[in-house]
């Protein structure tokens, strides 16, 4: 995937702005924000749905419909940051949802629009399948998916601004050692990044760091003005320890 310096670490798109985006008249524009918020978030409440026992099919059923009807038409027209946390907002809102889903099953089933329809669950389903043998609660699959979802964002902008720096090269060599990923190990040769070994535990360093501030800017980006970032990474830190990251 291609990213842009400029939206995504240039002038990122917070969460609660691409809530607001959804409230508009522009079918374009709020098609896009629901894309994007849709990519974002849907394997938290993919895992959520998972574990209340709906079957797989009925599960991504219920997550598309969700975005495609519940959010768009009604929930993020009263949606408020103030209000508090994003995903407590969301998993209300899909707890609900479900409710209703019940009432109307054997109903028509509006699929979704735009190109976030076809999104593909087997590596969601894979995941929940770990999750459901460790015997996690619905809502710790949650936690543990929005935790890690919150991870890959802030992974994007920490890519994005090394691309907007020329060092992409630097970063897919150094994130694994960096940020202690198991799946990155392979990146551990100093060969292609023309860095000595003082200047790689420097540029190791500076990693670090940044990556800490990009998993800041995204937490508080679904928090309400006012929210404890501090708090939330604790809560979030708990919950991937607690799923065995």
């Amino acid at each position: 995937m291609t990213l842009d310096p400029q939206t995504v670490w240039g002038f990122p798109q917070t969460s609660w702005s691409l809530v607001r985006k959804c409230r508009g008249t522009d079918e374009r524009v709020v098609g896009a924000a629901l894309d994007q918020l849709c990519r974002t978030y849907w394997r938290p409440l993919y895992a959520y749905v998972r574990g209340r026992r709906l079957p797989r099919a009925d599960a991504q059923d219920a997550v598309q419909e969700f975005f495609a009807t519940v959010l768009r038409r009604e929930l993020f027209q009263r949606a408020d940051a103030g209000e508090g946390k994003l995903r407590s907002f969301l998993l209300t809102a899909m707890k609900h949802h479900l409710i209703d889903r019940a009432a109307k099953e054997g109903a028509a089933r509006r699929r979704p629009e735009g190109g976030w329809a076809e999104i593909d669950f087997s590596q969601a389903e894979a995941e929940w399948l770990r999750v459901a043998e460790s015997g996690a609660a619905p809502d710790a699959a949650y936690e543990r998916q929005w935790a890690k979802a919150l991870i890959a964002q802030a992974m994007t902008r920490l890519e994005a601004r090394y691309m907007a720096e020329g060092k992409r090269d630097v970063f897919a060599a150094l994130k694994g050692e960096a940020l202690d990923e198991a799946e990155c190990s392979g990146f551990s040769d100093t060969e292609g990044t023309g860095l000595s070994a003082g200047a790689r535990r420097v540029a190791v360093h500076r990693l670090r760091k940044r990556f800490s501030e990009a998993l800041r800017g995204v937490v508080a980006d679904t928090l309400p003005a006012d929210g404890d970032v501090e708090a939330e990474l604790r809560e979030l830190a708990g919950a991937l320890k607690e799923g065995g990251r």
